[in-house]
């Protein structure tokens, strides 16, 4: 009836999941992943070879300063180490920012915070210190009460 002249089903559906999903959704699904990784791989080419030293300088940062962070937290080596790590972590972000643009709020803000430590290590570390620590306390208090 209606075009089928009784040969059975014609509908050919793919399971996903258990659900079923016509042929022509996961071809539309693999054209649309397609376009975007040729978007991706082009847009990665079409960066500068600035911003690709810039995002090496930012992870050898990360790498260099992170470990000494951690470890010596309330000496004035630390300050220098949170300085370097921002500085990296901003430029890895800027590096990002060329594909995804929100990157560049991250970037800004490590960068932004990165600043004042640049002229008064020593005060601005301190301040660091103690929000951070007062945010971590609250943040135990939150949880604990619930």
């Amino acid at each position: 009836m209606y075009g089928n002249y009784n040969n059975g089903s014609r509908r050919s559906y793919v399971l996903i999941g258990g659900y079923p999903v016509k042929p022509i959704y996961l071809v539309i699904a693999g054209v649309i992943i397609f376009g975007l990784l040729v978007y991706l791989l082009l847009r990665f080419f079409n960066i500068g070879l600035t911003m690709h030293f810039g995002a090496f300088a930012g992870i050898l940062l990360l790498i260099a300063n992170l470990r000494e962070l951690l470890g010596y937290g309330y000496t004035q080596r630390g300050s220098t180490a949170l300085l370097n790590t921002l500085v990296g972590a901003g430029l890895v972000c800027a590096w990002l920012a060329q594909f995804f643009v929100l990157f560049w709020v991250p970037a800004l803000l490590a960068v932004g915070i990165a600043t004042p430590l640049a002229f008064n290590r020593a005060g601005v570390y301190a301040a660091y210190l103690t929000t951070a620590q007062r945010a971590a306390e609250q943040v135990r208090r939150m949880v604990v009460r619930q």
